[in-house]
Order: C-alpha cells, then structure tokens, then sequence
C-alpha cells in the first residue's frame, strides 16, 4: 500500500449526482435538496471502490460537524483539503445510509457561490455532488484503486462532473409566499352570504335614493303651482 496521501476528488466524465430542488420548508428559508451523495463497494468513474467500513467510519466521525452545521462544501473541488467559508455554497445537514448508497441531505446557502448554485439548478444545468478527502489505497488486479482506512472524508462539493453513477439530487425549494388555498364550503356559504348582503344593502341605498329624489321633485312642483295661485289672486 503507498503510503502517500492524496487529495482524492471524484468528478469525471459522465453523469453523477444531480441536484435537483424540491417542495420541502427549512426553518431558516434556504433552499435545500437531499439524494445520493456517495457508494460503498461500487467502481466509480474514477475507478476507485470505497469499502463499507472506510465510509461509515468517516459517517461516525462528522455526525458532529453535521449537527453542528460545520460540514460545509463548496461550489466545484478546490486544489486543496481545507474548506474555504468564502467559498461555500452549500451546508449538509444529515446524512444516513440506505444499504450501500450514502445518502444526504443539505441546504443551498446566501452566499454569493450559494446564490450562482441556486441559479444554476433553477435554470436546468445539471449540478452534481462529489466528495472530497485525502488518503490512500492499493491499486488491485483489476486496476481498481481500494481506498484504505487512512481515508479522511473532508466535505461533498457541488460539481459540474461528479464521478459516482447515479446519485442526481432532489430539490426542495421552501415556500417563502402565501399559497392561494382554496375555500371551504362553509366558508364559500360565509362569502356567498356576505355578497348577498352587500347587494341587498347597495340595493336598498339605490331605492332610499330614487326615492328622495322623487320626492323633492314632487314637493318642488307642488311649491311651484301654490306660489302660481297665489300670484294670480294677488293680482
């Protein structure tokens, strides 16, 4: 086994982990999304294998960061194994295992990687999710490389090119404005009612005014021909 440790990224060509956003509310209003973040015992495109034990190790080892918010990733792999805040697009905020495939979950943060990440992902560009860490591995007949237990998963970054198959993410988009919901019947009853008694009552101001208004015709003609009278026996 080689000794050396390599800063082990996977995004080669082909088709990977995409997010995508679906309906789902987080409590502080960002965006998220969750799907297949990695697999164990499986030849990715980079032709490495990561056995069971080295993940779930890792998985033990940043339940911590993961509760505490610190797992962040960033918007395509740096040079580097160090997480940079400035530039962070997203936060993963769970992961568990469903048999060999690690799945995750993870929130699309506001800032300024957030903000393109988000863009992307709402204009249709295929985004994908790759781990990023440093370690080592013996390469096998197959000239397969088989990560060893030195392996330090760092963080999952989103990447135009992952290298595990078949791990496209789904969205979850929370809802920031009010819904139009639908009316009950009891209250479509309630409004229905409402508008009737609006009516009847716009109704009754119209009659109440054609009224008055005949009135003061008829005691303004009733005026004129009294004072008509009187002028005629005057004279």
């Amino acid at each position: 086994m080689d000794n050396k440790q390599m800063l082990l990224v996977d995004c080669c060509s082909g088709s990977g982990f995409e997010l995508e956003l679906s309906e789902a509310t987080t409590t502080r209003g960002l965006v998220s999304f969750r799907g297949k973040f990695q697999e164990a015992e499986a030849i990715n495109k980079n032709k490495r294998m990561y056995p069971y034990d080295v993940l779930n190790d890792n998985l033990g080892r940043l339940e911590e960061a993961v509760t505490e918010r610190r797992l962040v990733g960033e918007l395509d792999h740096p040079t580097d194994s160090i997480i940079h805040f400035a530039e962070a697009s997203h936060v993963v905020t769970k992961l568990w295992w469903d048999g060999n495939i690690l799945m995750g979950e993870g929130e699309i943060l506001n800032t300024p990687n957030g903000k393109i990440l988000k863009a992307l992902i709402e204009d249709g560009v295929k985004v994908g999710i790759s781990s990023r860490g440093v370690g080592n591995g013996k390469v096998n007949e197959d000239g397969i490389l088989v990560i060893g237990e030195s392996y330090k998963l760092i963080t999952f970054d989103a990447v135009a090119d992952p290298s595990t198959f078949a791990a496209f993410q789904e969205k979850v988009v929370t809802k920031s404005k009010k819904e139009n919901v639908e009316p009950s019947p009891a209250q479509k009853r309630l409004d229905s009612n409402h508008n009737d008694a609006t009516n009847v009552k716009n109704e009754a101001s119209s009659i109440d005014m054609v009224n008055k208004e005949a009135l003061i015709a008829c005691l303004g003609g009733f005026v004129k021909s009294q004072t008509q009278k009187l002028k005629t026996r005057i004279g």
